[in-house]
């Protein structure tokens, strides 16, 4: 498939968020290193965040 038909497939999925869409159409607009660069940053914080809240409510996971 290629990037194009990807792109018009995820915004056609109905289980796509409106969110979602948004960004794609968003980023779709921008210079793509420059939207890639700012993609990669916010999926970085989110899995901060999200790592903070599984150890706040389950604690640190065993260390290997």
């Amino acid at each position: 498939m290629s990037d194009v038909a990807e792109v018009i497939a995820m915004l056609a999925d109905p289980a796509t968020s409106y969110w979602l869409r948004d960004a794609i159409v968003s980023a779709c607009q921008r210079d793509p290193f420059d939207a890639e660069r700012d993609a990669l940053a916010l999926a970085s914080l989110l899995t901060r965040r999200l790592d903070a809240i599984v150890t706040r409510h389950f604690g640190s996971p065993p260390q290997a």
